[in-house]
């Protein structure tokens, strides 16, 4: 069977695999040693899973694959983040970045190759879309930081693109990552970052997804939120916030508001001050997150005192409020800063 034929093993469910290994005549306990060396022991090589006999090797090699991850590069910030670029098998390109906490990492991982949201503050969104990831692909992003013996203890999906326009297959992978067959990560531990998309989140409810969620707000009022958020048109805050609503009744889980500060854009008391009302509505908190600049980004950030200042005007609506500090934006490993074309 030709190589581009092979069905990548991560891109099944437990029982489609095993209804493939059964289909090979292979014993039936196949399917929990393959888990065993790929979920426990980070094991991605066929050739390498040494409890399985050499000629059901060979047949596992001719019918699946695992890592199809063509190339892998990885650079590091002075600050210990780690940025990972990966050619995937179309010779598209992803990155994923390894954030160090006190004492575990935080993985941030990609769910599209580029994004067609074309946010103007976020490089991803000015540098193209090429096309959604596979469920493998996501997996295969956990799986190679894990091999690298980072300590992964939670994972965002802040990387490349729009989690909620490839929300089944981002779902799949979550299902994945939080199988106690699997990675068994719990699902507190995980997040999905979006620009608001009303299909996604209709999917969440619809199918009774329990996840932490992060909304990018960008601007809290309309007409200007559409003016750097095009998304805004098709999915208006009017729409996503009492949508959100429905959503956080149904799961109690705390929603994050992703504030991207802009200089003389949203930065304005009267702006922080909207912002404040909808994080209310919600009861959600808001992360305040200093700009990253960037040749293609025409915005610029604000001044250390000036994000302190907007912080304690926050804390006095008595609504929970963090700063993200910068890390790995010397390397473009920072929020907005992942992107892969040859113009970045």
């Amino acid at each position: 069977m030709p190589y581009q034929q092979k069905i990548n093993l991560l891109d099944l469910d437990s029982s489609k695999l095993t209804q493939k290994i059964s289909e090979l005549a292979l014993p039936v306990f196949t399917t929990k040693q393959i888990y065993q060396w790929i979920f426990q022991k980070h094991v991605l090589d066929f050739d390498l899973m040494t409890n399985i006999s050499q000629k059901n090797r060979l047949i596992l090699k001719q019918h699946f694959q695992i890592n199809n991850i063509k190339d892998q590069k990885k650079i590091t910030d002075q600050d210990n983040t780690q940025k990972y670029t990966l050619t995937l098998e179309d010779n598209h390109k992803i990155e994923m970045v390894s954030l160090p906490e006190k004492k575990y990492h935080t993985l941030c991982v990609s769910s599209q190759c580029g994004c067609p949201l074309n946010c103007q503050y976020c490089v991803t969104g000015l540098t193209g879309f090429q096309r959604d990831l596979k469920r493998s692909e996501i997996l295969l992003q956990l799986l190679l930081a894990l091999q690298d013996n980072q300590n992964i203890n939670h994972i965002v999906f802040m990387g490349m693109g729009e989690p909620l326009l490839n929300v089944n297959q981002v779902l799949n992978a979550i299902k994945d990552i939080t199988n106690p067959q699997k990675f068994n990560f719990s699902k507190r531990k995980i997040t999905v970052s979006t620009s608001g998309i009303i299909t996604g989140i209709q999917t969440l409810i619809q199918k009774n997804i329990s996840l932490n969620l992060a909304l990018s707000i960008g601007h809290p009022v309309a007409e200007k939120r559409r003016f750097i958020m095009p998304v805004e048109k098709n999915n208006p805050l009017k729409k996503i916030i009492p949508l959100l609503k429905e959503y956080l009744k149904i799961h109690n889980r705390k929603l994050t508001l992703e504030y991207t500060l802009l200089k003389g854009f949203n930065d304005q008391e009267t702006t922080i001050s909207e912002l404040v009302n909808i994080a209310k509505f919600l009861s959600a908190k808001i992360n305040l997150i200093n700009l990253n600049p960037h040749p293609l980004i025409k915005y610029q950030p604000i001044s250390g005192p000036e994000i302190i200042k907007i912080k304690k005007y926050i804390e006095n609506q008595r609504v929970s409020v963090t700063i993200r500090y910068k890390k790995g934006h010397k390397i473009n490993a920072g929020c907005g800063q992942l992107a892969t074309s040859k113009d970045r």
